[in-house]
Formats: C-alpha cells, structure tokens, sequence
C-alpha cells in the first residue's frame, strides 16, 4: 500500500520531493508549483498524493493527483497540469512506471469516487500512462489527442551563444544584433532581473501589465485573471527563494519595454511567458530581451532552454528540436458517457488555449473549462 502524502504537512517529504523536480528541471513537478496550486485552485478537487518510497526508506517518487468530490463524470487530474505544460510522475528518469503503478494502485483506493483519469501534456512514448491506468484494477481504454510541440535548444551542445547564433540563418542572426544595435542607438538600454523580494510584487504587477498590453487587443489571455495572478506570484515568490526565478525586464529611457517571465531549475531554462509595451514595436522589444535572456541560459551553463507549449513562430526562430505532448483520456471503452463528456471536455480546454478570453465568456466556455480545471493561457 503506497503512502498518501497530506500537502498541509509534508514535513520531510517536501525536501526530498523538491530534489526529484529539480532533477529533471521541471517546475510544473515541485511542491511549491503544486502548493500553490492547491492554496488557489483546488477547491472541489483535494490533492491526493501517493508516494513511493525504497526499502532504504528513500522516496523513489510521487504524483500529486486532484481528486473529483462532484460531477459526471468524476475526473481527476494530475494536480497543477491546468496551469502547466509538461508534466510526468516526479522521480529519476527510468522510474515513472514503477511510480506510476504505486499511483494507479492507491488511485484504486482512493477516498473520493472517480471514473476517469485525464492526463494533461504528457509524452505518450512514455510506458508509465499504461502502467497508471493498468495498476488501477479497472478496465480503461487510452485515447490521445496531440495538444501542441514544446521546442527548445540544447544548449549544451554549443561552446557560447555565439557559437549558437553561427548555426542560425544569416537573415537571422542580423536581425538580432542589428534590432540591439539599433535599441542601444535610440535609447538608453537597461536589461535587468529580479532578485530581491521587495520589489517581486512590483515587478510581477509590471510584467503583467506588459503582458495585457499584448494580449489587450486579442480580447486578454488567461493571465488577465485575478486568481492566476495570484497563483503566479505565489509561486514566484517561491521561485526567488529557492534562486529559480528568472523574471527579466527591458528598459528603454527608464520606460518597462518588454518582461519575459520563466525559471531555471536545474540543467533547465523554461520560458513561461512575456510582454511588451507595443509603442516600442519598431524597436522589436521583445526580440532584443528573449535574445538576451537566451544568451544568459548559456552564460548561466545552462544544458537546456525549453519554449514550453507554443507553435508560434518565433520560438522555431530559435529552436533547434522539439518535445510533443498529448492530453491522454483513460476512460472506460466507448459508448461509455464518460467517453463522450470527457472528449467535450477537451474540446473546451483546448478552445480556451486558442480563444481570447472576451470571446470564451460571450461564447459560455468558461464554465466547461472552469469544470475541467484548464487554464490556457495566450503566449
């Protein structure tokens, strides 16, 4: 029988949980990431925590899981996945299907009823997704719907960022340095990064100020709502603590240009999301800051930087390769109505990553994604 951790009292747990998630440089796996989850958005959803330990005692791994305490059908998740983009059981590389049955089995004894498991942003490659659902004694079928790449650039694999910028289309690497150049020759250029904790509230107000003034004209993004405010600055506080946090500006005469928001956990430099300020497109604010944020990864050795979920085209300016995750429904097999609602369910989430949010609220999404804990943001 595997151990339930309680996420009000994880005690030591918590140290040894932290360890795993920088290990594998993922954020969407911490306890502070699933803490802050739990303090904004679990109600109606009680994080369920199955924990696998070793015979020496040492934690082996864990997945934290929202549990359903209503609806039809009852689905539980992995908790946070609304907020995040990537997400597997937290462990070393190699023991997600050792984890993954510890969870199904505790998930078969869970202590609210449930009737579907939905996996969002998984790699389906992965064996661990057939472990969970077998371990759960239940008769469940897989289906997956491809929900978007994850590009990103080996880092490792490069001597500098100079060397990386000479693997990149000539057009390219002349746009980066001229629009610096040209930055530095019309303004008095400032590139800087929180570090201290009295002026993150300060900071987070102006990155999300740069943000809706991005989004404004596509009628705002997840990002516009007061609760995912909240949860972000929760867990960037947590991130400037831990030395994670990689919350940068660009400054033009003293004036917030651009703001890229992201973190560094481990060999892994994510990209979370940005803003600019739009009267200084002509000087391609937002060009001039990733560049310099990219080339910080490889200042910092740095081995990965992952542009998380987003086809934009931009990031495949940059990016060498690509991860792809798939949201993966285990349900009972069709007709079964868990099947059909569930589907509905990922219609609606994925409609709230494509559509603005003024247009989710006149076309009554937000209700089904609300339901469905999705939270999609505009990048």
């Amino acid at each position: 029988m595997a151990e339930v951790a309680d996420l009000t009292g994880l005690g030591p747990l918590e140290s040894e949980w932290r360890e795993l998630a920088v290990g594998r440089g993922n954020g969407f796996l911490t306890p502070e990431w699933v803490g802050a989850w739990a303090r904004h958005y679990a109600e109606g959803h009680p994080p369920f925590v199955p924990v696998l330990r070793g015979t020496d005692g040492k934690l082996r791994g864990l997945l934290p899981i929202a549990l359903p305490r209503s609806g039809h059908p009852r689905v539980c998740r992995i908790a946070g996945a609304n907020l995040g983009d990537r997400f597997h059981p937290v462990c070393e590389v190699g023991s997600e299907a050792e984890v993954a049955a510890t969870v199904g089995e505790a998930l078969a004894d869970a202590p609210q009823p449930w009737s579907v498991i939905s996996l969002d942003h998984v790699q389906t490659d992965e064996p661990w997704v057939e472990a969970l659902g077998e371990a759960t004694g239940r008769r469940l079928s897989t289906r997956s719907r491809v929900a978007a790449p994850l590009p990103l650039i080996d880092v490792a694999t490069h001597e500098s960022w100079d060397a990386y910028l000479g693997t990149r289309s000539s057009n390219f690497r002349q746009q980066v340095r001229r629009f610096a150049r040209r930055a530095a020759r019309e303004a008095d250029v400032r590139i800087r990064r929180t570090e201290a904790a009295d002026t993150l509230e300060t900071d987070m107000g102006t990155f999300f100020a740069l943000h809706d003034q991005r989004f404004g004209e596509r009628g705002g993004s997840s990002l516009s709502a007061e609760r995912a405010r909240s949860f972000h600055l929760d867990f960037a506080r947590a991130a400037l603590e831990r030395g994670w946090l990689r919350l940068w500006f660009l400054e033009l005469d003293g004036r917030p240009a651009a703001a890229w928001y992201g973190w560094r956990l481990g060999e892994r430099y994510s990209y979370y999301n940005s803003g600019f300020d739009p009267e200084f497109g002509a000087l391609s604010p937002g060009l001039v800051l990733i560049s310099a944020v990219i080339q910080s990864a490889f200042e910092e050795g740095a081995s990965e930087f992952d542009f998380l979920l987003g086809e934009e085209s931009y990031k495949y300016r940059f990016a060498e390769r690509e991860r792809t995750v798939s949201d993966v429904t285990l349900a009972r097999a069709l007709p079964h109505p868990a099947s059909i609602v569930t589907a509905a369910e990922y219609g609606a989430r994925r409609a709230g990553r494509l559509i603005p949010a003024s247009a989710r609220r006149r076309l009554g999404l937000g209700r089904l994604a609300r339901r469905s804990l999705m939270g999609g943001r505009g990048r």
